[in-house]
């Protein structure tokens, strides 16, 4: 088990019954309820993931398919306002792989983190596309965000 730290002032704001986008639920129940509903309208879990909360850290447990559906359910509730720590219970098939995360520094851009961690922008597109459905357009990084990095050997 590996827990992954976020900045709990960054991130989504969700949505609940009748209410205005805002922060995590203060009621466990409430913010597993929303982070679960978060992860159904991305399309990125079936019935079988199982999330909890406990103050600010969120627990995620069940089985991915592949190591990229794991990364990108991992992300997802943990970009989200009032989320600190995401705790990773969730077995995968490829065994042995480990995530790799970069946080969104302030001033950055798509382009300036394609260049940091890959020493060349033209991995920009692709960074996007590995960060889809969290990112929709090269514009939507903020500080603070945290994004899959997958290793790759060319543009």
């Amino acid at each position: 088990m590996t827990t992954y730290e976020f900045v709990p002032e960054a991130g989504d704001r969700l949505r609940s019954d009748h209410q205005p986008a805002g922060p995590l639920a203060a009621e466990p129940d409430a913010a597993a309820a929303q982070l679960k509903e978060r992860l159904h309208q991305l399309e990125l879990t079936c019935d079988h993931f199982h999330v909890a909360v406990d103050g600010t850290t969120a627990i995620v447990s069940g089985d991915a398919a592949v190591q990229e559906q794991k990364e990108k359910i991992l992300l997802a509730v943990g970009n989200v306002v009032g989320v600190a720590r995401v705790e990773d219970r969730i077995t995968v098939g490829q065994e042995g792989l480990s995530p790799r995360f970069v946080t969104v520094r302030a001033g950055e851009t798509l382009v300036d983190i394609a260049e940091r961690i890959y020493g060349d922008a033209a991995f920009c597109p692709r960074l996007l596309e590995a960060n889809r459905p969290l990112l929709s357009g090269m514009d939507q990084v903020y500080p603070g965000q945290v994004l899959r990095a997958p290793v790759w050997d060319t543009p």
